[in-house]
């Protein structure tokens, strides 16, 4: 283990762990390193892929019935196998790998090194990891919408209304979930699982229970901003019931669940800052150590 003040270069030399002054010139080549990782990596192509089913499915279904009913196909595609299954998943690929893959193969020290204030690294890290993350559930959203409406006659409302509220819910969700997941992966080296339990028990079990517990989910928010913000015959969808259990009378406003989740995002990214710069990590010498 090294010290906290100093990291060896390969070359043998140390230098300061961190600096009082932040170069946003370092900042930013980070910054774009960061995304390139996240763009040659498998993690998107797999990822790209899956976000495909929705369209796809969406696409099979209208071929196999002229007049299906695009109201129910958007319910069970957009608001049910997308949050979730694939906002979680892309949050916990990406965010839980975000440290934890410098540490593994080493590449780590190379940052650990730079004279830049430990938090600093991991916030832009976080913030290169956000752009990848948002992106893939907004973009295939559209997508989505496009493949389930194309050519019908509310086609237009759902691209320039519903499309771009439903977009915004998801990238809500997704800066929530990466916040989240990347703060854990600091403490444990099994984040991967820590995040997958996580999103089985907390947003899959406990969010879908009418109690207090499932206001700590992002799941809960999520739906009741989807009630608030998405213009949709919601008593036709769900037959006259409501399968989320949701009283809106009860339920927070717009404001406050976003707000909420936004706090939270906050909360466990300001710790995992604090984490990052206090922590200590084996990095790599000249001698392999």
């Amino acid at each position: 283990m090294t010290k906290a003040t100093s990291y060896p270069l390969p070359s043998g030399r140390p230098v300061k762990a961190a600096a009082r002054w932040v170069d946003f010139s370092a900042l930013g080549t980070l910054f774009g390193l960061t995304l390139r990782q996240h763009a040659r990596g498998r993690r998107l192509l797999v990822l790209a892929v899956l976000f495909t089913l929705p369209a796809l499915l969406a696409i099979l279904i209208r071929a196999l019935d002229p007049q299906p009913r695009l109201d129910g196909l958007e319910f069970g595609l957009l608001f049910n196998m997308i949050p979730y299954t694939l906002v979680p998943l892309t949050a916990v690929l990406y965010a839980s790998g975000m440290i934890q893959d410098e540490i593994e193969e080493q590449t780590l020290t190379y940052l650990l090194v730079r004279p830049l204030p430990k938090w600093s690294i991991y916030l832009v890290k976080l913030l290169a990891t956000l752009v990848v993350a948002v992106a893939l559930p907004v973009f295939f959203t559209f997508v989505t919408y496009v493949a389930m409406y194309w050519g019908s006659p509310g086609w237009t409302d759902a691209l320039t209304m519903r499309a771009p509220r439903v977009a915004a819910l998801f990238g809500l969700s997704t800066v929530g979930y990466c916040a989240l997941f990347g703060c854990i992966s600091l403490f444990t080296r099994h984040s991967l699982v820590a995040g997958v339990a996580y999103v089985v028990i907390f947003e899959g079990l406990l969010a879908n229970i009418d109690f207090v517990v499932r206001r700590m989910t992002f799941m809960y928010y999520f739906r009741v901003l989807a009630r608030r913000w998405v213009p949709l015959d919601w008593a036709v969808l769900t037959r006259g019931g409501d399968p989320w259990s949701i009283n809106l009378a009860e339920a927070p406003s717009a404001a406050g669940c976003v707000g909420a989740v936004l706090a939270v995002s906050l909360a466990a990214t300001v710790l995992a800052m604090l984490t990052f710069a206090a922590r200590e990590f084996r990095v790599k010498t000249p001698e392999g150590s």
